[in-house]
């Protein structure tokens, strides 16, 4: 690893790491409508483990090549005509298109490791059929990689009568069952409160990745492909659940995503109709500000060579950002958790979220991102709001 990777250190310079860590010591709010924070050693160590992360993958990805930041600028001034001139930029609904349900699937039976013993889960498998417009930039980039072409998705089912369905949409290099069913806490939400769950695996991820992380291609300098994960995200959601309807006949389905998921499942909420509720967990839903405060620091402080339009990238982004769109779920069935130190997904992203749909119920619980899928009150948080939408009695 040569040295201009080991410079290459997530959105702000190493100094960070002190001055973030020290405002989760002393409790210091950042954010107008943000709770101060708890203040805590505990919540030092988030920080810092959120803040390892960011730099983590940036190690991972090294620093572009001066060309490939050249056509990734390029490949954004295309996409932008071109959803411009379709309308979508001003009518971002009009560019997504309508999945019908899946005709020939497989359903097997196998088992992954939860905690120390094996669980087993049936692995659903159907061709996606997500296929970008006609002339769209990188769409046959997109339909070139063979290993996204599948969906799959993992079931958790009990056997006798019909019960509620939870659609789990997992986080940024998550999608395989083990880490899933932990993530999701399906020791709780299957085994005692008796859900059926389904985890669709989204584009790039779990088996459907070419890398060795989960969802490691995104982590390229490719915003068409970005723009593309996000469309064909909420396509292969919407079709799992249609898949669910035709195949199991469920009356309640429910929406909980966390991190990336956050983002899609707020998406689907806004296309899918007759869902039960939507969860929105840890929710990272600006992908531009996220870019940028993951931007190697080295590129923003240094190089003009590695410039990006960020002004184009905000802008074709809006066709597939949850801030665009509002839920067709009810105002009291949408939930939102976030934490108060989280340094991946900062607390701005679920504020945006809350305030643009109108303000619904929130919990700030006292933590960061990473171990947020442990967090006490935010599993708390998750029962309750099932419980508050009569998805669990």
């Amino acid at each position: 690893m040569d040295l201009l990777r080991l410079v290459t250190v997530s959105g702000q310079p190493v100094a960070s790491f002190v001055s973030e860590s020290w405002a989760a010591y002393t409790g210091a709010s950042q954010w107008t409508d943000v709770p101060p924070v708890e203040a805590s050693m505990r919540l030092v160590g988030e920080s810092v483990m959120d803040q390892t992360f960011g730099l983590l993958v940036n190690l991972l990805t090294g620093v572009p090549a001066p060309e490939q930041i050249r056509k990734a600028n390029q490949d954004v001034e295309r996409m932008h005509a071109f959803l411009d001139e379709g309308g979508w930029l001003q009518s971002p609904l009009g560019y997504h298109q309508q999945p019908s349900e899946p005709r020939e699937w497989s359903l097997r039976d196998e088992t992954a490791w939860y905690g120390a013993s094996r669980q087993p889960y049936r692995h659903l498998e159907f061709d996606s059929g997500f296929r970008p417009r006609s002339g769209e930039p990188g769409g046959d980039e997109w339909l070139a990689k063979e290993h996204n072409a599948r969906q799959h998705a993992f079931v958790l089912e009990h056997e006798g009568e019909p019960r509620p369905w939870l659609v789990c949409v997992h986080g940024f290099t998550m999608g395989t069952p083990m880490v899933n069913f932990v993530g999701f806490d399906v020791g709780r939400l299957h085994h005692e409160l008796g859900l059926n769950l389904i985890f669709p695996c989204l584009p790039l991820h779990g088996p459907r990745s070419s890398t060795r992380m989960s969802g490691g291609e995104l982590l390229q300098p490719d915003y068409l492909s970005v723009v593309h994960t996000f469309a064909q995200a909420v396509w292969d959601v919407r079709r799992t659940i249609r898949w669910l309807r035709a195949a199991r006949g469920t009356p309640k389905i429910g929406l909980y995503g966390i991190s990336l998921g956050g983002h899609n499942a707020s998406m689907v909420s806004a296309m899918e109709p007759d869902l039960e509720c939507v969860i929105a967990g840890i929710p990272a839903v600006d992908f531009p500000s996220l870019a940028r405060d993951n931007e190697p620091y080295i590129i923003r402080r240094y190089s003009n060579e590695f410039a990006v339009p960020w002004d184009l990238v905000r802008s074709i982004s809006h066709v597939v950002s949850p801030l665009s769109f509002m839920p067709l779920v009810p105002r009291d069935r949408r939930f939102i958790y976030a934490g108060t130190a989280d340094r991946v997904a900062r607390p701005v992203h679920a504020r945006a979220l809350w305030r643009h749909w109108d303000r619904p119920t929130i919990r700030w619980f006292s933590g960061g991102h990473v171990l947020a899928i442990a967090n006490p009150e935010a599993r708390a948080f998750v029962e309750q709001s099932l419980r508050d939408a009569q998805m669990v009695i």
